[in-house]
């Protein structure tokens, strides 16, 4: 009966809707990262485009052009280094404190731009990305190709020090990539979260930029928390702290002095990073108001 009546209906042009659920609700993590990857491979070529696009615009129209693209990611450091001269920090841990400062700013850059980059760039291209076919995870990609640069002039400047004060790494690259990848998956996880949580809110960017002004002094970057009493207690549960001592410790000393830390919060980057990938996966077009 219900055959011959939908028969009925096709026969006499009715028009049936049919709403099939977009099927990235239904992803798992293992899918989402597997589909962002394809995203991301297929538009390669655009991530190298736009950072180009980037690193010249940056110096476009200025006298000294390329220059400021290596002098600028090197201000921070010299301004501490500057504080070191006029000998406003001592000794840490047996480092000079020009190598333990720069070492520990370059980390923290690299791991808070992890952070800052996809929620500055997902409002940013949100209302770009609503009128093209370009998925938002290739600008969040193509931004950190500017932060791994900068990370690179800081990391060469840092091992000019090494070679002035003669201070030798120590390191062992089979535990220290481990430890540096950790952080930054962990980084660029809660980045991912945050950045969709922005846009929703627009006051977590905010709340960010204030937290982590604050944070990088309860971080172990300026001086060690050691030496702020009652906040040695905070060593642990800081990720910052725990990767930014971690990775000194296993460059200068070649061992790790708190291991369990370390891999407790290894554990938690995997898992934010199962559920940031699904988390993003699923709302990015919801964002970009795809349905």
């Amino acid at each position: 009966m219900k055959k011959d009546r939908s028969e009925k209906q096709a026969q006499a042009g009715d028009q049936v809707r049919i709403y099939v659920p977009d099927s990235r609700y239904s992803a798992n993590p293992i899918e989402a990262i597997r589909e962002l990857f394809k995203e991301v491979w297929s538009f390669r070529s655009h991530i190298a485009a736009m950072f180009g696009a980037e690193f010249r615009s940056s110096y476009r129209g200025t006298v000294f052009g390329v220059f400021w693209n290596f002098a600028l990611p090197l201000v921070p450091l010299s301004v501490y280094i500057l504080l070191v001269n006029l000998r406003v920090f001592p000794v840490y841990d047996g480092l000079n404190p020009a190598i333990y400062i720069s070492f520990n700013v370059t980390i923290w850059s690299l791991l808070t731009g992890l952070i800052t980059l996809p929620i500055m760039v997902v409002k940013s291209r949100n209302n770009e990305s609503t009128r093209t076919a370009q998925p938002i995870s290739v600008a969040v990609l193509a931004s950190f190709a500017r932060l791994f640069f900068d990370t690179f002039v800081r990391f060469a400047l840092l091992c000019i020090l090494i070679v002035l004060f003669a201070q030798w790494p120590k390191t062992n690259l089979l535990m220290l990539l481990p430890i540096l990848l950790s952080g930054m998956v962990l980084c660029f996880s809660l980045g991912l979260m945050l950045a969709i949580f922005n846009v929703i809110i627009p006051d977590v960017e905010r709340v960010v930029t204030i937290m982590l002004q604050y944070g990088v002094f309860v971080s172990g970057v300026i001086f060690p928390l050691g030496g702020l009493g009652p906040l040695k207690v905070l060593e642990p549960f800081n990720p910052f702290n725990v990767y930014i001592q971690a990775l000194r410790d296993e460059v200068f000393f070649g061992h790790i002095a708190n291991h369990a830390a370390v891999w407790s919060w290894a554990g938690v980057a995997l898992l934010l990073f199962l559920m940031s990938m699904r988390f993003f996966y699923v709302m990015e077009r919801r964002i970009r108001g795809i349905t």
